[in-house]
């Protein structure tokens, strides 16, 4: 979308360390065993969605902060004590269309950066400005800050320069990286699907240990109920589940799993046989609870 180049003071590099990079919002779900597992009760097919999950996530965090390295390494514009511009420039992937940066620092009592605003913003004259990403960030940097950050498809939409598989509602980033866990939203409530995911308020927490939770939802192509799911893991890749099958005004649930680090099914509890190993045979109890891995 920009173009630029020159040097970087280093003020300037103070700014662009407010604002987080791609692996600092990334979700991490353990890989688990690679080895070829014969599973005894059948294989953690919802822990397998949850690693897919994740990378559909990771690329949805990719998409939105692409427009930030896209000015990470232009000089500004305009310098100010607490102020940077960037642009106006031409888009030179939309012609007839001009966008602009601009992010703002303020400080504490001590002189320390605490609060950070960042938009980028696009307009197509005579129209006006419309902000295509916008972001606040707390702390001096973003390695151990808070923040949330909105990109505007509807804007993008309007302006004419959205891609064909682009959604057309705002998609947003919650993110907290000041203590343990750290934790990272992609909340797309707003409309229907988008980075191949559904509609739905995803998190993930990831902890220094290595184990963590993720949250989030698919569509069955089966039942054409969808499935949410709360799930939790170690560093090892074992980990347990809850869910339930969201079909129209019915809910059923909860479902709850527990599996090894080989990716294979220890637990069940399925009182709706939902799990493909119940075979259609409810309520559904398989394995033993106390194989469950302890400590999530």
């Amino acid at each position: 979308m920009l173009c630029g180049c020159g040097n970087l003071s280093n003020e300037d590099v103070a700014f662009f360390l407010a604002i987080p990079q791609k692996q600092q919002l990334h979700v991490s779900v353990p890989q688990g065993s690679t080895s070829q597992n014969l599973c005894a009760i059948g294989t953690a097919d919802i822990y397998a969605n949850a690693k897919s999950t994740g990378d559909s996530l990771n690329a949805g965090v990719d998409a939105i902060l692409a427009l930030v390295d896209a000015i990470r390494r232009v000089t500004p514009t305009t310098r100010d004590d607490d102020s940077r511009i960037w642009g106006p420039f031409a888009d030179k992937d939309n012609a007839g269309v001009l966008v602009q940066a601009i992010m703002f620092r303020e400080l504490d009592a001590t002189l320390t950066p605490w609060r950070w605003t960042f938009t980028i913003s696009a307009s197509r004259p005579p129209g006006g400005w419309l902000p295509i990403l916008d972001g606040e960030f707390f702390r001096a940097a973003a390695s151990s800050g808070i923040g949330r950050i909105t990109l505007h498809f509807e804007n993008s939409t309007t302006l004419g320069i959205n891609k064909p598989t682009d959604p057309t509602f705002p998609a947003r980033i919650f993110y907290d990286r000041s203590s343990d866990p750290r934790t990272v939203s992609l909340d797309l409530t707003s409309g229907v699907n988008a980075f191949g995911l559904i509609s739905f308020d995803y998190s993930y927490a990831g902890y220094a240990d290595g184990h963590g939770q993720l949250d989030y939802a698919f569509p069955d192509p089966k039942s054409g109920c969808t499935v949410e799911v709360t799930t939790f893991f170690n560093a090892q890749g074992a980990g347990r589940d809850v869910f339930r099958a969201r079909c129209g005004v019915l809910v059923l649930g909860d479902v709850r799993q527990c599996w090894d680090a080989g990716g294979c099914l220890t637990f069940v509890d399925d009182p709706f046989a939902l799990t493909p190993a119940c075979n259609g045979v409810a309520p559904c109890l398989l394995g033993n609870s106390a194989s469950c891995p302890g400590g999530l």
